[in-house]
């Protein structure tokens, strides 16, 4: 098998290079190697080109004496032309930190990725890593049609750039123009060494290329596009956006792709391209969503000050439930590269039985994921017993420590909603308090059923009630057990449950919400917490307020998990 790899020296940098066993170079040919850096208008500028041979086994080395750092550009790009002129390979790395290692490998899909980017780049006038990131999202086939580059790199420009699209919604939505810079600086280079960014998607496929093994290669190549969703949450994180706008902003991307009537019909990319896109964005959804539920729980239980056994059993459910969906790029790898070939080496089977199989390895992953999390009947038998203890006489909701998975399905709340309530206790027995003053959102109709009084107060729900003869009235409960504290604590949690019903209110009975309907109940969503935020109002011992992030934390871990 013949392969190609270089060594690129410089001052600064260190870049190693490969190139795939399935997009091999002609032995004992001359070529010529080009770095360019992308400036910030969208358009290359050559740093220099050197001549190279390939030895008998396809081998090329060259060196290359100048690469800027990330501090002068976002992304470096390599192309190499065979004697005739001809583009035969090209690729696209982020611009390395001073003094570090940067590896990219090139195979076929390497090259089309490139050469998408690069065209986006050009057409919307920027080196912009945001659209950069979308497309390597979006692009894990190599099997472009002709007019399909300009076709897609239209798209992402829209899908990013355009009106509504993914800055736009984030400019919209209270992310400032600093924040926004931020975020896109770091997609190419994190502070904390131990996050994902751009960089490990190339340093993916340079894994992939040097494997020797074309079924290896592709694994390794479609495992570098599952890590996006990491990548785009570390670079939130670092840049301090709120997760929940990344996900919002990515529903906005897509809506402003469609907009762009480039995916789908006569004028769209082609139809293989389109189903490996649709995969390929399903597939990510899931993924972004899941890190942004890990990654917010995480930082809350720390922020509550969650005992070591807690947080790491939560961050171990988090790991196995990464493990079991990372199967997800490895056992359908080829389908996401060419889903016509795919098929057709796996009769009787079709795109709707490939995306239900992957629908099955998510769902028993989040399942498996809630078992691992949720309270023990111990555990929430003994928490009940403290809150008895520290409060005489108090009466609790008979449905205390649970919470409903729909209308009738009762489950034991997970251990971070368990840490949120010790923490609230802590506060008050030492010395602290809380006080709420009720939200006003409307009970979805679903909820109206559970969430309310009957005149005959031995029954708890609408259907019990109405069937012995009672009057059923939807409203909030009204606490009054002997803490005034803990009455805040229950009005705040019945308020974040009735908040977090409507958002998902647009699916009930069988309903398909459409994206402007899903992306207004995410902003609602969001909205709406924000508000029962402001009317928490907690003090601990000595008078001093508990912080923003306190509070959001305490929110949080009212929520039920949710990967959507």
């Amino acid at each position: 098998m013949k392969k190609i790899s270089s060594s690129i020296l410089a001052a600064a940098t260190l870049l190693s290079f490969g190139a795939g066993t399935c997009f091999a170079l002609t032995a004992s040919s001359n070529y010529t190697i080009t770095t360019s850096k992308l400036k910030s208008d969208g358009t290359l500028a050559t740093i220099e080109t050197k001549p190279a041979v390939t030895d008998a086994d396809g081998k090329l080395t060259f060196t290359l004496t100048t690469l800027p750092t990330n501090a002068e550009v976002n992304f470096i790009a390599f192309t190499i032309k065979d004697a005739g002129g001809a583009i035969v390979r090209q690729g696209v790395a982020p611009a390395p930190p001073d003094g570090d290692v940067n590896q990219l490998g090139i195979n076929d899909l390497a090259t089309v990725q490139a050469a998408t980017f690069l065209k986006a780049a050009e057409l919307a006038g920027t080196d912009d890593p945001i659209l950069a990131a979308y497309l390597l999202t979006l692009l894990r086939s190599p099997d472009m049609q002709a007019g399909d580059l300009l076709k897609l790199a239209a798209l992402g420009q829209g899908a990013i750039k355009g009106q509504g699209g993914f800055e736009s919604y984030l400019l919209a939505n209270g992310v400032s123009d600093a924040k926004l810079a931020a975020l896109k600086g770091c997609l190419i280079y994190n502070p904390d060494s131990t996050k994902s960014t751009l960089r490990d998607f190339t340093k993916g496929y340079y894994a992939a290329v040097q494997s020797g093994s074309t079924a290896t290669e592709t694994s390794e190549t479609q495992k570098a596009g599952g890590l996006m969703a990491d990548v785009f949450m570390n670079a939130a994180a670092c840049a301090d956006v709120e997760l929940e706008q990344i996900t919002n902003a990515h529903e906005a991307a897509g809506a402003a792709a469609d907009a762009t009537g480039l995916f789908s019909g006569p004028g769209g990319i082609s139809t293989n391209l389109r189903d490996s896109i649709d995969q390929s964005m399903s597939t990510f959804n899931r993924k972004i969503s899941m890190v942004k539920m890990v990654t917010d729980y995480t930082n809350a239980l720390n922020t509550l000050q969650a005992s070591g056994a807690q947080v790491a059993t939560f961050i171990a459910a988090a790991q196995a439930m990464a493990a079991s969906t990372a199967s997800v790029d490895a056992t359908y790898g080829d389908f996401f590269r060419d889903p016509a070939a795919y098929l057709a080496a796996h009769p009787g089977t079709d795109a709707e039985t490939v995306q239900q199989a992957i629908n099955t390895v998510f769902q028993n992953a989040w399942t498996t994921f809630q078992n691992a999390i949720a309270a023990s009947n111990g555990d929430i038998a003994a928490l009940k017993a403290t809150i008895m203890s520290a409060f005489p006489g108090i009466m609790l909701p008979p449905d205390f420590g649970t919470n409903y998975i729909g209308p009738q399905t009762q489950v034991n709340w997970p251990i971070q909603q368990v840490v949120m309530v010790n923490w609230m206790l802590n506060l008050i027995q030492g010395g602290g308090s809380i006080s709420y003053t009720r939200d006003t959102t409307p009970i979805p109709p679903m909820m109206q059923q559970w969430l309310g009084s009957c005149s005959n107060t031995q029954y708890w729900d609408q259907q019990s009630c109405t069937g012995h003869g009672g009057t059923w009235t939807s409203q909030r409960s009204t606490f009054d057990t002997p803490s005034t504290a803990f009455n805040a604590y229950l009005a705040i949690q019945q308020d974040v449950n009735v908040v977090d019903m409507a958002r998902n209110s647009i699916w009930d009975n069988n309903n398909q919400p459409t994206q402007e309907q899903r992306m207004q109940a995410a902003s609602n969503f969001m909205t709406r917490l924000g508000i029962i935020e402001g009317k928490i109002i907690a003090t601990k011992a000595g008078g001093a307020p508990a912080s923003s992030a306190e509070k959001k934390a305490i929110i949080k871990l009212m929520l039920q998990p949710n990967a959507n």
